[in-house]
């Protein structure tokens, strides 16, 4: 291939790109009719560009975003370093599913066999809970059952408690949640109360304000999900299918999680917090800072 014609197709590709950034490889392909090999050499090397995944985030209202703003606001007001941001306990729940599902499964056959397999409605998972700083991981919890007001106020109460008393941290942590339903319950408030006086971080209301509230639509700025969830199901979705023991899986990863994976999992989410009032309380990716 001539210098002149390389130019051309590179030019090409560019072209296509720039006007239909999302579209597949293999349409890309059948538009320009050149070979895999030199899209692909065209896009590393010549046009230096590289596929990134759409994220999913949650829609806001103009309500919502004054709040995240207003609420990442005092979050970096209170907490103005690192020393003040380890002892923020960031904490959500999480279902992990095993599933029976194959995938990139084939059926190859000279005429079509119909070939199905069925999926169960509610296959067998794990409810989990787990806390986390820039220091330690708490965590996980297992629910018996569904996450409701009796079940979560008894996982403050007992577990969690205890956890922080033995590691000598119960007096100093700051304990995050969002505003779910469990986390609101009168029982959850009165835990709060008595172990963490002044030092929550949620849902509040007029008559009963949380010191530090929580704004509404907003996973993206807990550490668990934007980054431990992705961890785990990662990890443990190569051993989950028919795997019987998927408490011990999740146990097993859950070891794995490193002072210094902590360490920059949380520097992510203050990055966040800290792009969360730049813009007004908009989405923001936090890697571009």
């Amino acid at each position: 291939m001539g210098v002149r014609q390389r130019a051309w197709k590179r030019a090409a590709v560019a072209a296509t790109i720039e006007r239909s950034p999302m579209i597949s490889t293999r349409k890309r392909l059948s538009e320009l009719g050149v070979p895999r090999s030199t899209m692909r050499d065209h896009i590393k090397k010549g046009l230096n560009v590289r596929p990134y995944r759409l994220t999913f985030v949650n829609e806001l209202s103009n309500g919502d975003m004054d709040r995240r703003y207003e609420s990442c606001r005092a979050l970096l007001d209170t907490f103005s370093n690192a020393v003040s941001r380890s002892k923020v306990l960031f904490s959500d729940e999480c279902a992990i599913y095993r599933s029976a599902r194959d995938i990139n499964m084939v059926f190859w056959s000279k005429e079509n066999p119909n070939f199905t397999q069925e999926l169960e409605h509610n296959p067998p998972h794990v409810m989990i809970w787990a806390g986390m700083t820039s220091d330690y991981l708490t965590g996980p919890y297992f629910f018996d059952g569904p996450v409701n007001a009796a079940s979560y106020s008894a996982r403050l109460g007992t577990w969690l408690i205890s956890q922080l008393r033995d590691r000598g941290l119960l007096d100093d942590v700051w304990l995050q949640h969002d505003g779910a339903p469990a986390h609101f319950a009168l029982s959850v408030r009165d835990v709060l109360n008595e172990h963490f006086p002044g030092r929550s971080i949620g849902r509040g209301s007029p008559t009963s304000p949380a010191p530090l509230p929580w704004s509404p639509h907003s996973p993206d700025l807990t550490t668990p999900d934007n980054s431990l969830w992705g961890i785990i199901k990662e990890r443990v979705v190569a051993r989950r299918y028919n795997n019987e023991y998927l408490r011990r899986a999740v146990e097993e990863t859950f070891c794995t999680i490193t002072p210094e994976m902590l360490r920059r999992m949380s520097q992510m989410t203050w990055r966040r917090i800290r792009l969360c009032v730049q813009h007004q309380g908009a989405h923001k990716n936090s890697l571009d800072m």
